[in-house]
């Protein structure tokens, strides 16, 4: 659909308004600091509308909760992540996060050389699917090049799998112990 303007051509509608008056030095009520804005525009015919975005914000929030996730079962083998898009980047700590949550030992490459790294991530790649973890277009060059969106979405994959997983054992063996008692409460 679009909108026609005063002089009659064709508007896409939404059009999108440039940004960069915003974020220049131009300071209005809600667009945030100078340097970090919060707003931008959309054009809806003659309506200008703020829209907010809270993506950065929210990918801050998880990188920093995914990270201390991480550091908890890390710490059984001591090893530390400091920046989850750096520190996963050659694998290692990738396949030592599997390791502690599985209680399986994995293979790993020891060069330092970008095949030995993609070769790593893909290691633990293919252990995730041989236990059916579903991975939906995560492939190793996007955790070995640090792409923030797919290793966040990784390590929220391992994270709904692994913590699932403990939580339906400790669920099943609740529910086993009421049944031996005689406690089931059906």
């Amino acid at each position: 659909m679009g909108a026609a303007g005063s002089s009659g051509q064709h508007v896409p509608w939404p059009t999108p308004l440039p940004t960069a008056p915003i974020g220049q030095g131009q300071r209005t009520a809600a667009s945030g600091s100078r340097d970090q804005p919060n707003l931008r525009t959309l054009q809806m015919g003659t309506n200008v509308i703020p829209v907010l975005h809270n993506y950065d914000e929210r990918d801050k929030v998880q990188k920093k909760t995914f990270t201390k996730w991480i550091n908890q079962h890390l710490m059984k083998v001591r090893k530390h992540v400091n920046d989850l898009y750096e520190d996963l980047r050659d694998g290692h700590n990738l396949i030592s996060l599997l390791e502690v949550l599985s209680g399986d030992t994995l293979p790993r490459e020891k060069g330092r050389m970008r095949f030995h790294r993609l070769q790593n991530v893909q290691i633990a790649l293919d252990y995730l699917k041989k236990r059916q973890v579903k991975l939906v277009n995560i492939r190793n060059d996007d955790i070995t090049d640090g792409n923030p969106k797919l290793t966040l979405g990784l390590i929220w994959t391992i994270i709904l799998h692994f913590q699932l997983d403990f939580w339906l054992i400790v669920k099943v063996g609740v529910l086993i112990d009421r049944v031996k008692v005689g406690n089931c409460g059906y």
